[in-house]
């Protein structure tokens, strides 16, 4: 019989669980983040949306939290956007995908409610600095970082196309839209007779950079002064890579973080980063992509009828008989006569549409603590603008293919020795046109160079393509047809073959005393590069006569044979070593850090004598609780281009800090504040350019003239050089024995702040940078002795400037957006240079900025012709009406070098970038806007400003810009001088110097870069077992917008013009 409690007891239980119910008990909720790849993701905040429970995921990508149905969780990682998911079952699976910045920054307001969890750090706390990695807290310099995302979406063939607004301080001028390869040869008689290496012909090795201009802080390449790269901790300028494999670039700029570099600290340093090896499981990323170039900034070129008019009034204006007549006019106006009277836009015949440019990248990585390792592959195909013909067997458009493979492993031997090693091997083949020489031998080839100066100088009305017969057209004054030179003169091959491996060894001595290590690290690479030239040459034909009536063909030019021809054209090998050890500790409130170094550089290019850079380094640096920094260093560096005893230089560079938000006083009155740093550093830094002004410019070099034989050789009738009059050798050049580094005083001062809960960050940097000992001529030297003087250590210049950047990111719900720009300010000032006495302060190149340039002012044009005959004027030209007026600046009615004066305003240049974001459900989208302000361009191009410059007897093609020269019709609104045939050198280059006439303003923004994305829904990957597919597009250079109009404000031509690219691409990652 049962018990009378049962019941009773029953009743009990279930009022109870009603009770609890009543009162919200919430049940636990399981589950797992992952990451991009569906890999378990730990360190991830996991919290109830308006509450503060909370929870950390674990290694395993597990949470369990106390939240009831309905309820919305929140994911918050500083390295993924914010995610927030509502629950609706007990177990939930929750994929993250990774931020477009790479900005650290704490989980957010959010976290405010969270107060019983320990938050994750951020992504790692470490910068990357030169040869490794310091603390973001205790860093003093100045530096400016990008990561993988920013970098990665761009679609382009080498990371230097990301680079222009995204780094403040560094400038990257965009001067061709298609790498070049060299078609010199290195092997010649010279080389093997002994002759002396001349003074000006010091081994230009392989160059990885012939499409842009880097400048940091307004010192370039022009200078030999541009930044050192450093890529995965080698000096090598490996920039044709894919951006792809790029983790993260950073730009170095203060004294202190570049003074290991020693002769060259005052450059600056590229930190370029590639993947690196990471514990965990296997990670594999591949994507492929493909887009449509599209050639921009190209100039219109009259049509023929607008041509033969304005050439008729060009020839009359010089007092000459008119080449035309109006049956000519009508000819070419209604194409009635493509044969006799052709009018060719060239542009639209040999340009071609959309070429493709293709990328594909496959990434793996993974392993252990005791062995990590990541593979990198990747491929490229970059074509070119030309058409191509079907009746060839071979390729003969520009193209450029490359071939990476990057394989690096770290293995921990024990707990206190780690190895690290690199290889890297890199094909890339690139193809172009033979194209004609000039005058040369055709077999000598020309390619790309000789047809993009033939595309801008050649008339429409020159000759037709081909002839009724499928011959080329050409007559007696163009014996080479441009569609000959791209689809019939054969082609050239370059083959790139680059090799490079990098050991790293480092064991820590901590048994011995605790913080103390030891490193070393070794790296070779060789670099080689060859031409294959199968070039060859068309005869060109006129048609006379009616075409298939009386036709005859008069040939000329001549055909020559396609060539078979092998050379060497670039070789380097390149080879470093380190050794360091350091010290890093901390005594309770006091952190101590030390390092000494000692490296060298060796390198060798094509027939040169050996270069190397030798450095002696050392830096110690203290912090008292992290709050307040001081740390400096030495360095003892040789360069073995300068002369014996004159070849060791001293450098060094100090910094303070201060964490001023770690004061108590600071925290009561700024709550609100998340992070406020001072730092400055100042040091005495170098720059061994002396190779840019000479090969070994301490020695006497010699040269040898003609009608003799090579020193140390036998007479020979195929040895005499034909070029020259005597039978001497000549010196080239004085030679300078105390040639030495330039040098630097350089201070840098800067704060760092972050604000709301670090979704506001900005940065700011003011430099004084005092260059002295710079390389220059004398402007005294006098031309008694016959040869040239030497650049000597005498000059004085100064850079200073201002650099900001600001980044604001968050989050509303589950859209993440982002705000991130930079600007810098530069100014420059030649503080002393050596000139001449200079009666007229307008003529004094002191004090006037860096690279001023000086020339004539314009006053206008003349709109009479007895306002010209009664003007200043140049000996041996007499002003007409429509031409330039110049300002006679000394009043003795001469225009000469006394009326040279500074043009332009002088202003600092401003360069500024801004990065705009956001990602929803997937769905992603960025954008990049660059441009400079205060920038001034001096474009005087004869071919497109002037037009029918004298060639082959003939005149060069007319493009729409002289519809605005002067008439007496519009002289009020003329834009340029009045019309003359074969050149006109008062107007144009007035004793070869410049005007104020053609210097315009050349500011411009352009919308670099667009990308959208859309993450296909994990639910629908998982099942597959795939982590994450993307589907996305891509473009660059999408918009322009330039204050003068009709060119490309960077690329000038005949280079070849920038590209358009729209991208399309998939993303797979398992």
């Amino acid at each position: 019989m049962r018990s009378p409690r049962f019941p009773i007891c029953l009743l009990i239980l279930l009022l109870s669980c009603q009770a609890v119910l009543a009162g919200g008990g919430k049940p636990a909720v399981s589950g797992i983040v992952t990451d991009s790849y569906g890999h378990p993701l730990a360190g991830v905040l996991v919290s109830v949306k308006g509450q503060k429970t909370a929870t950390v995921s674990g290694e395993d990508g597990a949470f369990h939290i106390d939240a009831g149905p309905g309820s919305t969780l929140t994911f918050q990682h500083p390295r993924f956007d914010f995610t927030q998911v509502r629950v609706g079952a007990a177990n939930v699976v929750v994929r993250l995908n990774e931020r477009f910045l790479t900005t650290q920054q704490s989980p957010g307001r959010a976290a405010e409610k969270a107060d019983t969890v320990e938050l994750p750090a951020s992504a790692s706390g470490k910068i990357d600095v030169l040869y490794g990695q310091t603390s973001s807290e205790s860093f003093l310099g100045s530096i400016s970082t990008i990561g993988a995302h920013e970098v990665g979406e761009t679609p382009a063939p080498s990371i230097l196309y990301a680079l222009p607004g995204r780094l403040a301080g560094l400038d990257v001028n965009q001067t061709a839209g298609f790498s070049s390869f060299s078609t010199s040869a290195l092997t010649s008689q010279n080389i093997f007779l002994g002759t002396f290496v001349p003074n000006n012909n010091s081994g230009a090795g392989p160059t990885d950079n012939s499409e842009f201009n880097v400048t940091l802080r307004g010192h370039g390449e022009s200078m030999g002064q541009n930044p050192i790269a450093i890529v995965d901790g080698v000096q090598r300028e490996l920039y044709s890579i894919d951006p792809r494999t790029i983790e993260s670039i950073s730009i170095l700029k203060d004294p202190l973080s570049n003074l290991f570099l020693g002769q060259n600290s005052s450059r600056g340093a590229l930190i370029i980063t590639t993947r690196q090896p990471q514990s965990g499981p296997t990670h594999l990323d591949i994507t492929a992509e493909s887009g449509a170039q599209t050639s921009l900034g190209l100039p219109v070129p009259l049509p023929a009828y607008q041509y033969a008019y304005l050439l008729n009034e060009a020839l009359l204006n010089d007092g000459k008989p008119v080449a035309y007549t109006q049956a000519d006019f009508n000819a070419y106006r209604n194409h009635t006569d493509p044969y006799g009277h052709p009018d060719v836009n060239w542009y639209n015949t040999i340009i071609r549409k959309n070429p493709l440019l293709s990328r594909i990248n496959l990434n793996a990585s993974g392993g252990s603590n005791v062995a990590r390792y990541v593979i990198n592959v990747s491929y490229m195909d970059q074509q070119g603008m030309f058409v191509t013909s079907p009746a060839n067997p071979y390729n003969t458009n520009l193209d450029l293919q490359r071939y990476i493979i990057d394989s690096k492993i770290d293995v921990n031997v024990n707990k206190n020795f780690e190895v690290r090693l690199q290889l890297f091997g890199r094909l890339q083949d690139g193809n172009q046109p033979g194209g004609s020489n000039g005058n040369a031998s055709p077999a000598a080839g020309g390619g790309v160079p000789s047809i993009l100066a033939g595309l801008l100088s050649t008339p429409n009305n020159a000759y037709p393509v081909y002839n009724p017969d499928g011959s080329f057209g050409g007559n007696q004054y163009y014996t080479q047809n441009l569609m000959a030179e791209v689809v019939g003169s054969g082609y050239e091959q370059s083959h790139l073959h680059d090799v490079l491996t990098n050991l790293d060894l480092k064991y820590k001595l901590d048994q011995v005393t605790k913080g103390l290590w030891v490193e070393g690290s070794g790296n070779v690479s060789v670099e080689s590069q060859t031409l294959i030239n199968r070039s060859l040459q068309t005869q060109v034909y006129q048609m006379k006569g009616t075409a298939g009536v009386d036709t005859t063909y008069l040939g000329f030019g001549k055909s020559v044979a396609q060539s078979n021809l092998y050379s060497q054209t670039a070789w380097a090998r390149y080879r470093y070593f380190r050794l360091a050890a350091g010290y890093d500790r901390t005594f309770g409130d006091n952190g101590i850090s030390a390092e000494i170094m000692a490296d060298q550089k060796r390198t060798l290019l094509n027939y040169d004598l050996p270069s190397q850079l030798t450095n002696f380094n050392g830096k110690v640096a203290y912090n008292y609780k992290q709050k307040y920094f001081v740390e400096g260093a030495a360095s003892v560096s040789g360069y073995n281009r300068y002369a014996p005893g004159h070849q060791y230089g001293f450098f060094y560079a100090g910094g303070l800090g201060w964490d001023v938000t770690k004061e108590p006083f600071f925290q009561r009155l700024f709550p609100w504040v998340d992070h406020f740093k001072m730092r400055a550093t100042y040091g005495l830094t170098g720059n061994a350019n002396v190779d840019y002004y000479g090969y070994y410019i301490w020695r006497e070099h010699y040269q040898n003239v003609a009608g003799t034989y090579a020193i140390g050789s036998s007479y020979s009738s195929g040895q005499v050089n034909a070029w020259a009059e005597d039978g001497t050798n000549n010196s080239q050049v004085l030679p300078n024995s105390n040639a030495t580094w330039e040098k630097a005083d350089k201070f840098d001062g800067g704060v760092d702040l972050s604000f709301l809960h670090n979704t506001l960050l900005f940065t700011g940097d003011y430099y004084h940078e005092r260059y002295f000992d710079v390389m220059q001529q004398r402007g005294d030297n006098i031309a008694l002795i016959g040869i040239s003087y030497p650049n000597e250590n005498i000059g004085k210049d100064l850079y200073q400037g201002a650099e900001v950047s600001l980044t604001y990111q968050n989050h509303v719900g589950n859209v993440n957006y982002f705000a991130t720009g930079n600007a810098s300010v530069q100014q420059t000032k030649v503080l002393y240079m050596q000139e001449q006495y200079e009666q007229n302060a307008w003529n004094v190149r002191t004090g006037r900025p860096v690279g001023q340039l000086f020339g004539y002012i314009v006053n206008g044009l003349y709109q009479t012709g007895q306002a010209a005959a009664t003007g200043p004027s140049i000996p041996g030209y007499t002003p007409k009406a429509g031409d330039l007026r110049y300002a006679d600046l000394n009043g003795d009615g001469i225009i000469n070098q006394f009326d040279e004066a500074p043009l332009g305003k002088g202003r600092p240049l401003i360069y500024y970038g801004l990065t705009l974001g956001f990602s929803v459900l997937g769905i992603e989208c960025s954008a990049l806007f660059q441009g400079v302000t205060n920038r001034e361009e001096y474009e005087a191009n004869p071919y497109i400003y002037e037009g029918f410059i004298a060639q082959n007897n003939q005149y060069s093609q007319a493009y729409q810009q002289v519809l605005g020269r002067w008439i007496p019709e519009n002289a009020a609104v003329a834009t340029s001088p009045r019309l003359t045939a074969g050149g006109n050198n008062y107007n144009y280059s007035p004793n070869n110097v410049y005007s104020s006439y053609f210097l315009h303003n050349g500011d411009f923004w352009r919308l670099k870069t667009l990308s959208v994305g859309y993450n296909l829904p994990y639910r629908v990957l998982r099942r597959a077992k795939i982590g994450g597919i993307k589907i996305f597009g891509s473009a660059q250079n999408l918009f322009t917008h330039e204050a003068f109009k009709g060119i490309d404000p960077e690329v000038s031509l005949p280079n070849y013009p920038l590209q358009r690219v729209l991208n399309l691409g998939i993303n797979l990652k398992f």
